[in-house]
């Protein structure tokens, strides 16, 4: 998106103002019960506990790299609007302001950000598997839905955007997100 508009080539992005990104980092760590065993654990539980730490680092790196992107062409911005470069002519200069006047919005999806100790302990303790009993499918859904409502980067979207949760209806139970948001109308253009 920025190479292409520093290229002043146009896309279907340039009219995009806001882009949400959901960071999910799915690791656990469930109970290993070692320090209660005389024995070491073998080297498959060491290889399998091991393997969560590169994704969880990736998915801290990726949410970093997202805010440094998101405050770069933030200052991007301020500066090009700044009364210093008001009048500025010099292409150079304003080749190198040039960036998206898009919002990024990183918004962190992890275990982490629970407040119910009980419910993090729970997920915590699940495997990172493609098979889960339902319940504890049920209870990934609901924790997410209450993570992300409850980010403040997520309600910093809402209200930038204008817009609010809308409240699951009784008939979806609770494995449905209730993640809908109602936007308002755009006002009609000034003539």
């Amino acid at each position: 998106m920025e190479a292409l508009q520093r290229a002043g080539v146009p896309t279907r992005l340039d009219s995009v103002r806001r882009i949400a990104v959901f960071v999910v980092n799915s690791v656990s760590a469930p109970r290993t019960h070692w320090d209660e065993s005389e024995r070491p654990p073998g080297a498959a539980s060491l290889l399998v506990q091991a393997s969560g730490v590169p994704i969880d680092h990736y998915s801290y790196e990726a949410m970093e790299l997202l805010k440094d992107k998101a405050a770069r062409w933030q200052s991007l911005r301020r500066l090009r609007q700044a009364a210093a470069f008001a009048g500025n002519t010099d292409p150079a200069i304003a080749g190198e302001l040039k960036a998206p006047d898009v919002e990024i919005f990183a918004i962190d999806v992890s275990f982490a950000a629970l407040k119910d100790r009980a419910e993090f302990e729970y997920l915590n303790g699940q495997p990172t598997t493609f098979v889960l009993p339902a319940e504890a499918v049920d209870r990934l859904r609901a924790a997410a839905a209450t993570i992300i409502k409850d980010s403040p980067e997520f309600q910093r979207l809402l209200k930038e955007a204008g817009a609010r949760i809308i409240d699951e209806p009784a008939s979806m139970g609770a494995a449905a997100l209730p993640l809908q948001a109602a936007v308002p109308a755009p006002a009609p253009a000034a003539k």
